[in-house]
């Protein structure tokens, strides 16, 4: 039996979960693209919805449906690698969802998936943040700001659902593209950087310098080039034909010893600083060669 406390806890909660399913209900979508199933999606800013990639065959044509009725859209662009993809529309019956760009997510917060089916019904999903992290690359070669893996089911269309917080702010939007078993949330953040670039570039820059490379142990004769208790640094294993790299003359078996001044021990953290560049920065890069130390000049280019 539930005494009088257990059910005025049980009652509360559930008459916020229903009143934020309320209140980000003209905020939600069901997108068709043309694919096997629509994909939720979010009014990030007047006329621009964000998604996931999945379910999208066509350009024109989209449907961006509501509860009884639907509203012509087109896709302005996407990005496979973070699986987004934005959507444009022409109505003011869509409010804009409140962004929780600065709040910092903690696992065990207790969050909402909302989203909208094929027949324009609000479907909801309850959990927690089950991991978080810092920045994060996808399997696609995406960047992603931080980490957020709650522990949501994600029902048929709710791929692009909004991860809703207890300030009924959108941490970012569901996607189970990103990770094997798994739903990612792409964060707020991310978000905007992907949505920035499509609207004014068409697509997102990829700083890209045309290296393939391995951890390996400190070469013993270049160990005084490196502080502390470093034991590892990183071999070039691969430079791209005409590539950045290639043309700043590294070669496959240099040994990378600064990146920008800056010793660098893994993969992830150089391409870590990577991603951070922009298209046109100048980077210097040391590796040694054949005993002797060599200073490059990279220049950043767009993989896109």
């Amino acid at each position: 039996m539930i005494n009088r406390t257990e059910k005025s806890v049980w009652t509360q909660l559930s008459s916020s979960l229903a009143d934020t399913i309320a209140h980000l209900e003209n905020s939600i979508v069901a997108v068709d693209g043309g694919g096997r199933s629509t994909t939720s999606g979010v009014v990030l800013r007047p006329g621009v919805i964000v998604t996931t990639h999945l379910g999208f065959r066509f350009r024109e044509n989209i449907k961006i449906i509501l509860a009884g009725e639907s509203l012509s859209a087109r896709l302005i662009g996407s990005d496979t690698t973070s699986d987004l993809a934005v959507v444009g529309f022409d109505s003011d019956k869509l409010t804009p969802a409140p962004s929780a760009n600065d709040l910092v997510t903690r696992t065990g917060e207790v969050v909402l998936s909302v989203g909208r089916s094929r027949l324009g019904d609000i479907s909801a999903s309850c959990g927690i943040i089950a991991r978080t992290g810092g920045a994060w690359q996808t399997w696609r070669g995406g960047a992603i700001d931080r980490l957020i893996r709650p522990d949501i089911k994600l029902y048929v269309g709710q791929s692009g659902s909004a991860l809703v917080n207890e300030q009924r702010q959108v941490l970012g939007i569901n996607s189970p593209a990103l990770a094997r078993q798994a739903v990612i949330t792409i964060p707020a953040q991310t978000i905007g950087r992907v949505v920035d670039a499509i609207l004014e570039l068409g697509h997102v820059p990829r700083p890209f310098l045309g290296l393939a490379m391995q951890p390996i142990p400190i070469p013993e004769p270049a160990r005084a080039l490196y502080p502390g208790e470093a034991d590892e640094t990183l071999l070039v294993t691969h430079v791209q034909s005409k590539a950045p790299a290639a043309q700043a003359g590294v070669m496959v078996g240099d040994v990378i010893v600064s990146f920008n001044g800056k010793h660098v021990h893994g993969v992830h953290e150089i391409l870590h600083r990577i991603r951070a560049l922009h298209i046109g920065d100048t980077i210097s890069l040391s590796v040694l060669r054949g005993g002797a130390k060599l200073d490059l000049t990279v220049s950043v280019a767009d993989q896109s």
